[in-house]
């Protein structure tokens, strides 16, 4: 789906931190959404959380910062780290260019349902906080 200049596959699910996840069975990989690579701007380092480590559904795992802001990655269900995108170290913005594709963060063993909207509900979401927000909706507009 496209909302404003944004794409958003329907394949993915989403969280309301701006991240997506494709879910393969228990192992499910995480980015951040075009729309949350767009408005941050360029960006210049990515804190991603180590193998091994035991997520907490909703808490921070990770960073990614730009010339803009510092926003935190947080975990979108309960789980084990079983992959991380070491790549992003020597080119974080893969993220900018291609936050579905080589842009990708972590991949992790789920061991919940976590807390994830399908792509229609997610619509419906960004839809109202693009509302609430005038400099965003004016940018989903073009």
């Amino acid at each position: 789906m496209r909302i404003g200049q944004w794409d958003f596959p329907d394949d993915l699910a989403y969280d309301t931190h701006h991240q997506w996840v494709r879910r393969e069975e228990a192992s499910w990989t995480v980015g951040t959404t075009h729309y949350s690579a767009d408005t941050a701007g360029d960006v210049l380092y990515v804190e991603l959380p180590a193998v091994g480590v035991r997520l907490k559904a909703g808490e921070p795992c990770g960073s990614i910062e730009s010339g803009k802001w510092v926003g935190k990655l947080y975990a979108p269900a309960d789980g084990v780290v079983t992959a991380v995108n070491g790549a992003l170290a020597e080119d974080p913005r893969a993220v900018n260019r291609e936050p579905y594709g080589a842009g990708w963060l972590f991949t992790f063993r789920a061991e919940g349902p976590g807390d994830l909207l399908e792509a229609a509900a997610f619509r419906r979401w960004l839809d109202a906080e693009l509302a609430r927000d005038p400099l965003c909706r004016a940018a989903a507009q073009g």
